[in-house]
């Protein structure tokens, strides 16, 4: 999960590029419609703006609704190819968001380790709703300028749920049909016209964060075509709305917690000789009183909301704890000023209408939804809440049918989950839980912070084991864990 800013425009990346590659290949396919025992023909080729070395790109034509075999779009694709001679099979990369595209991720690296590329066609996709496969496009006046979920500061339901109104009807003339048919089980289907079309008998798994939503519903959907399945940052598509909340909010408080230890026995962080806790929370008074700006540029106001879901994002996220430690030394004074990180550009682009369709929140009143925030706040009392509050606020009064709720897995294929034992994003809680529902499951976790194990945290114990398991089809002994 991002923060709502950031996912309405998940062009800007976890490490703060920005994605502005178009994706031109014209490639003609034939409709794939649900029961199609015939595989489309990909035509592979050059990406373009620009190109990238070793990658290549191509469009598949999918329904609009795969219930109906209505409409149509094309999923733009991308692969990196194994070296010849050397090929066993193919590893789908399902991104994360929602919001994430695939298509950039893969032309930005391999996304696997060189054992697994060098045995291993890589092959990801753009989910629908997002960058090349028919993005959600909205009024990007409203997308810019979500509004207030504190009900600290000011913040009401009923303006929420006003705001979700208007957006989705402009996300609607903005986008069309396929707003009505983005949730995971479509993006599943997606996955299956795209096994078809390369021509695998079966394909090997890799998700990340929100995609291990999409693998695990591949795999309960089309068991007998999953070779393995990794799920890496673990999605738990079980709990219900409030429990989600209270879950995402204790693992977000949890992340800061270790920083905040580890900051006691760390020369090298800028807070070494501070209460970590008691600095936050002054800063996080200062933004209540809404005194708190930017360091660098005092017309700049941080809102309280803003201070969390940046030191989440920014910082929890990577983990980058030394560059935390300073952000918040400079808020506090403690050091100079410093450089103000980057404001998100303005977006018509609104992925998060996808979560909306994955997931069912209700608040009975506005009553009811300032006794949740209150309870948050018991459960993270530095943080206070979880990006996933402004993105349930919102859904709970979008209009569109909700056509993917929460449910047990009900997954039967063997798979290895990796997880961080501090993710603030995606808790480990939440994995364990997922483990316990697939009965040949093995959960290895990477004692640490941060979002992401495999490949992108440079861990050789996850690393090897993950490989082993690709190549090999070992799992790791139940209870693995790397530090």
């Amino acid at each position: 999960m991002v923060p709502f800013t950031t996912l309405l425009g998940e062009r800007m990346r976890l490490r703060g590029q920005v994605s502005t590659v178009v994706f031109t290949v014209a490639v003609a396919c034939a409709l794939v419609v649900p029961s199609s025992a015939q595989a489309a023909t990909l035509e592979w080729g050059e990406c373009r703006q620009p190109a990238t070395a070793g990658v290549q790109c191509a469009r598949l034509r999918v329904p609009v609704d795969w219930a109906t075999g209505r409409g149509g779009f094309e999923l733009a694709l991308a692969r990196r190819q194994a070296p010849a001679g050397q090929r066993i099979g193919t590893v789908v990369y399902l991104p994360g968001g929602p919001g994430d595209s695939g298509v950039d991720q893969l032309r930005g690296g391999t996304k696997v380790s060189p054992a697994v590329a060098a045995r291993f066609d890589v092959v990801t996709l753009d989910p629908r709703g997002t960058t090349g496969s028919s993005p959600v496009r909205c009024d990007p006046a409203l997308v810019s300028a979500p509004p207030n979920v504190n009900p600290d500061t000011g913040g009401r339901l009923t303006q929420v749920v006003e705001y979700s109104r208007k957006l989705a009807a402009s996300c609607r003339a903005g986008t069309g049909d396929v707003l009505d048919h983005i949730d995971s089980s479509d993006v599943a289907r997606d996955v299956e016209a795209v096994r078809a079309a390369i021509g695998a008998r079966q394909v090997s798994l890799y998700s990340r964060s929100y995609g291990t939503l999409v693998a695990q519903t591949y795999a309960r959907m089309y068991p007998h075509r999953v070779r393995a399945m990794v799920l890496d940052s673990v999605f738990d598509h079980s709990l219900s709305g409030v429990k989600f909340l209270e879950t995402t909010t204790r693992g977000v408080e949890d992340s800061f917690n270790a920083f905040a230890a580890w900051c006691v026995g760390a020369t090298e962080c800028a807070l070494h000789s501070h209460d970590v806790g008691a600095v936050f929370d002054g800063l996080y008074l200062r933004a209540e009183r809404g005194d708190l700006t930017e360091p660098s540029d005092p017309d700049r106001r941080i809102s309280p909301t803003d201070l969390s879901w940046q030191t989440m994002r920014g910082w929890l996220y990577r983990p980058d704890w030394p560059g935390l430690a300073d952000r918040l030394a400079r808020l506090a004074r403690f050091l100079p000023a410093g450089t103000a990180p980057p404001q998100l550009p303005a977006t018509a682009s609104f992925p998060m209408a996808a979560f909306c369709a994955d997931h069912r929140f209700t608040f009975r009143d506005e009553h009811d939804w300032q006794r949740q925030w209150a309870k948050l706040k018991t459960v993270a009392p530095h943080m206070r809440t979880h990006l996933v509050w402004q993105v349930a606020s919102i859904c709970s009064g979008w209009p569109l049918p909700v056509t993917n709720p929460q449910a047990e897995p009900r997954v039967w294929v063997p798979a290895l989950l990796l997880n961080n034992r501090y993710d603030p994003a995606t808790p480990w809680a939440g994995a364990a839980h997922v483990n316990r529902t697939i009965p040949r499951s093995v959960l290895l976790t990477r004692e640490s912070g941060g979002h992401g194990v495999y490949v992108s945290a440079r861990n050789a114990c996850a690393d090897q084991a993950t490989d082993r398991y690709f190549v090999d089809l070992e799992l790791p002994a139940p209870g693995t864990s790397c530090h």
